[in-house]
């Protein structure tokens, strides 16, 4: 099994009707919090994960707002090292598909749904340095899975393709 490292902004959000509050008018837009353990969250996790870490350089960064709807947004910069199937059988004319694959640890679907957003669910930098390969194009889809005890959870997944590249070879004579 072969691996990659992304550094990635992930962003959740989700409604708690408990949170809702009054406005004043308008004025008040949204508020923030700086301790998100104080909140009921999703239990989220990334399924192909082999190793993660939160990024605390001078204080956390984490970013948490609450607005009057109740909406909560939670922002966290995450550095994972995940696993891919890459094949290497057709090397080096072959291309690598490696995903991002999200769910909940313990909710299942009755309890919790995970929702692309509509307009650019994942963004991308420009100007990407891969080391050794070229971003194609990348695809966000559901993944449904059931556990051996029979309960069902919906998660995310984004495929990242990348551009197939022809070696050409040049022989001095």
């Amino acid at each position: 099994m072969h691996q990659y490292k992304v550094q990635l902004t992930f962003r959740q959000q989700w409604s708690d009707d408990r949170l809702k509050f009054d406005d004043l008018g308008g004025k008040l837009k949204q508020l923030s919090l700086r301790d998100p353990s104080t909140l009921w969250m999703p239990d989220t996790f990334f399924q192909n994960e082999i190793e993660g870490k939160t990024h605390n350089i001078m204080v956390p960064n984490v970013l948490v707002r609450i607005f009057p709807d109740g909406k909560i947004l939670y922002s966290t910069r995450v550095s994972l090292t995940l696993s891919c199937p890459m094949s290497m059988k057709l090397f080096p004319m072959d291309r690598q598909s490696c995903q991002i694959r999200i769910a909940s640890y313990g909710w299942t679907t009755e309890d919790l749904v995970f929702l692309w957003k509509d307009v650019d669910p994942v963004q991308i930098v420009r100007n990407l340095q891969l080391e050794r390969f070229t971003l194609e194009k990348f695809y966000t889809d559901y993944c449904n899975s059931k556990t051996s005890t029979g309960f069902p959870f919906r998660g995310l997944h984004v495929l990242f393709r990348e551009k197939q590249l022809w070696i050409h070879t040049i022989h001095a004579l």
